[in-house]
């Protein structure tokens, strides 16, 4: 990576972790009109609700991530995302405030789980690909995944520090989940 590659790479940083600031306020307002409005069903997908208006932003002006619809057919696409999902439990689960929950709230914790996703790789994977592009940075698909999974451990470290959440073991294995799970989601995410 050159010099000037690297500026650009942290200038796009920079840029989506303002778009996940717009993201998670968007997140905060959902939640607070959902509640308001007594669909506490619809709390399950917020994170897809307040992805909605950037991703439509981002879709008109800078395009979508190229994703090779046809590659859903490609095995390593599932062994990339089976390998990650496996490694970043193994991750997650040493957690000491881990959550255990069971039956249809499982079922709904993961849903939220996987609803997050959508934001993660449709809008700032295809924003970051986007701005890159714009900025003529070479290995467009490599850094993209690298940038993409540090603008959200950005925002994890930014949503412990306004709520006050200590440096602890339990947030390094947050940010080191994250970290690897949007590294390999990322990945699969851009096989070809």
């Amino acid at each position: 990576m050159s010099f000037l590659d690297f500026l650009k790479f942290l200038l796009s940083v920079i840029i989506g972790f303002l778009l996940s600031g717009v993201w998670f306020g968007l997140l905060v307002i959902i939640r607070k009109l959902i509640q308001k409005l007594k669909l506490t069903w619809l709390l399950h997908f917020n994170t897809l609700l307040a992805s909605i208006i950037p991703l439509l932003c981002i879709s008109t002006t800078l395009g979508l991530y190229p994703v090779q619809a046809r590659e859903i057919r490609n095995v390593r696409v599932y062994v990339v995302a089976i390998v990650t999902v496996i490694i970043t439990t193994a991750i997650i689960t040493r957690k000491e405030s881990m959550e255990h929950k069971e039956g249809k709230e499982m079922l709904l914790w993961g849903l939220d789980g996987l609803m997050m996703e959508i934001p993660q790789m449709l809008m700032m994977q295809s924003f970051v690909y986007g701005i890159f592009n714009l900025l003529g940075v070479s290995s467009l698909n490599l850094y993209t995944i690298i940038a993409t999974a540090f603008i959200w451990c950005m925002g994890i470290v930014m949503q412990a520090v306004l709520s006050k959440r200590q440096l602890d073991k339990d947030l390094i294995l947050e940010l080191l989940s994250s970290f690897i799970f949007s590294l390999g989601i990322g990945y699969g995410y851009s096989l070809k």
